[in-house]
This record gives structure tokens, C-alpha cells and sequence, in this order.
């Protein structure tokens, strides 16, 4: 058996040496460019896209909103935001979706203290992405936060999208939301001014030069009579534009209803993330909205059992107790 030198052991031992400081080296390295390209962003929202089906021709729209996937939000994922979940704007109304999303180093919320910036640092973006419903189809603009706010005005810094949703303009078929805006290194929240984004061009418009047009209430049978809070307590939210599950609902029980029997792509859109239905029609319309309430049931469920109708809103000036569609037009009435 050859004995092994000394000089062998030397040389293996700095092999392993070498080896182990170059590991160590190429380890920081990586730290070093991960750090770089993603551990200082802690300021993240990733970006969704609208998965969509019509229901009832086009009468109603199911959706959710589904996580892009890429390279870089799994690496994020990895990194601790300071951003909360409702930072980010997923909203659909008036035909058009809208998501915001971004990678930043701190949070714009707080610019009175360390975020007094409309231009973007090395790495970071803020962006607005804008779906447009076109016959059955999307239309896609991407517009950048900071770009429309130096068009705008180079002396404001942006804080937030709202995230109450969409305005329609009173005046015009303009789709707006709100931004909200502030002068660099201002030290006083009340210089903390809310201005509109006009969806179709991306540019910011001051609020006085924006009228909006109120959410109808005309035929609000929804909630002025107790048909809101019969379905609430069965964990369905209903109002005159959508439909939605409350986190009350069983989940489980989706596939024992008409959804699950009879709608099976719809049931699989209702049970992705932020899934909901939107009403496309201007009017209000009962049968519609009783048809897409019950399909959150089994079959044969009557989603008008027991509502009742309060003396304000009925016809007769006398409080009713009714049991189906056909009743409440009868005597449901818009109050004065």
C-alpha cells in the first residue's frame, strides 16, 4: 500500500481549500447580484391579468384575476414587501379593467418622508395596465405612472392609485380613476391632492376639469328591499353591477349548485382568485339578476323567498312579503 506523502496531503488540503473560499466567493457574489436585481425592492406588486366569459350573451361577465408568471415575481416572492394587498388595483366597471403594479425601493405612500420622486430609480417601475373590452375581445395599453406624472406636472410625486375603482365622465364616454398627487418634499398631508387618469390616453387631469357621473340608484331593488341581506346571510353578495362570493360562503359547496352542474368554464373562473360577475347592462334588469344569483344555489332554490318589501318602496304604501321575481314588480316601487 503507497503511504501518502506529505506533501500530497498539502496539496489536497489546499485544494480544498481553494475550493471552498471559491464557493464562498461565487456565494457573495450571488447575495451580492440578487441584492442588486431584487432585495432592495421592498416595495413590490405584481402583475395580474383578467381572465373573463360572457354569460347570457353579453349581459354579464365572470372573471378573475390570474398572477403573471415570470422569472423575476418568483424571485420577489422570495423578498418581503412592505406592500399590502390592497395596494394593488384589480377593478373591472364600464367595460374596462384595470391593474396597477410595481418594483420600488419604498413605499410612495410615505412621501413626506423618504419618497419625493417622479422619476424612477435604477431597476424600479410603477405601471398601469388598462383592458378595454372590444366586442368580446381585450384591448391592452400599459401606461407608466411616473411618465404620466412628469407629463403632467414635474413638480408632483405620486402616492397612490385608488383602488375604489373606475368613474365614468357625465359628459362624455371617458373612463377615469383617481390618482392621488403630491408637490416634492411637501412636509403637509393636506398637500396630498386627488386628480384623474383618463384610461383611454394616460394622461392625469386636474379634478376640477373632470365631472363624473353618479352611480344610478334608479330601481335599487337590491338593496332597498331585504334581498341583499337574505343572500348576505348565505354568504352572497349581490349589488345592481355585480355578484360575489363573501368569505362566509363554503367553497366546497360551489359544485352541488347550478354553477357547478351546469357551467362548468364559469365555475372554474369563480374559483380563481378575486373571481366575481359583473353586470354589463345599463339597466337594471330582475330576471337577470335573479338568474345569476341563483346559480350560486342547488337547483330549485328561490333566491326571492321571504324578501321583503318595506312601505317606502312598495306601490300600495304597505309593507310586502314576497316570493319570487314576478311579485316584486308587482309591487316594488322606486322610492321618492
Amino acid at each position: 500500500m503507497k503511504k501518502i506523502t506529505k506533501g500530497k496531503i498539502i496539496v489536497f488540503t489546499l485544494v480544498l481549500l481553494l475550493g471552498f473560499v471559491g464557493f464562498h466567493i461565487w456565494s457573495e457574489l450571488q447575495k451580492a447580484k440578487f441584492q442588486e436585481n431584487y432585495g432592495q425592492y421592498t416595495y413590490y406588486v405584481p402583475e395580474y391579468r383578467p381572465n373573463y366569459k360572457f354569460f347570457e350573451g353579453k349581459k354579464a361577465l365572470f372573471y378573475n384575476w390570474e398572477l403573471v408568471d415570470s422569472e423575476e415575481m418568483q424571485k420577489m416572492a422570495t423578498v418581503k414587501s412592505e406592500a399590502s394587498k390592497f395596494t394593488s388595483v384589480r377593478a373591472f366597471s364600464y367595460g374596462y379593467f384595470v391593474n396597477n403594479y410595481m418594483k420600488l425601493k419604498n413605499n410612495p405612500e410615505q412621501g413626506l418622508y423618504d419618497f419625493n420622486r417622479n422619476v424612477p430609480e435604477k431597476g424600479e417601475y410603477w405601471r398601469l395596465a388598462v383592458y378595454k373590452l372590444v366586442g368580446e375581445k381585450l384591448e391592452r395599453k400599459e401606461f407608466d405612472v411616473f411618465k404620466m406624472v412628469r407629463s403632467f406636472d414635474d413638480n408632483l410625486v405620486p402616492s397612490e392609485i385608488d383602488s375604489i375603482g373606475m368613474e365614468r365622465g357625465a359628459t362624455s364616454e371617458k373612463k377615469y380613476v383617481r390618482i392621488i398627487l403630491h408637490p416634492k418634499h411637501s412636509e403637509n398631508d393636506e398637500d396630498y391632492k386627488v386628480y384623474f387618469i383618463d384610461l383611454d390616453e394616460g394622461k392625469i387631469l386636474p379634478a376640477d376639469k373632470v365631472k363624473t357621473d353618479k352611480l344610478s340608484t334608479k330601481n335599487n331593488f337590491v338593496s332597498n328591499t331585504s334581498f341583499y341581506d337574505n343572500l348576505a346571510k348565505k354568504g352572497v353578495s349581490v349589488s345592481m353591477t355585480s355578484v360575489g362570493l363573501n368569505d362566509t360562503y363554503p367553497r366546497k359547496n360551489l359544485k352541488k349548485t347550478v354553477l357547478g352542474q351546469d357551467y362548468p368554464e364559469l365555475h372554474k373562473i369563480l374559483q380563481g382568485y378575486d373571481s366575481r360577475v359583473a353586470f354589463l347592462n345599463e339597466e337594471p334588469d330582475i330576471k337577470l339578476v335573479q338568474k345569476v344569483a341563483e346559480l350560486f344555489f342547488p337547483p330549485g332554490t328561490n333566491v326571492f323567498e321571504n324578501v321583503t318589501i318595506p312601505a317606502k318602496y312598495s306601490v300600495d304604501g304597505q309593507e310586502h312579503v314576497i316570493n319570487s321575481a314576478e311579485e316584486l314588480q308587482k309591487y316594488y316601487k322606486e322610492g321618492e
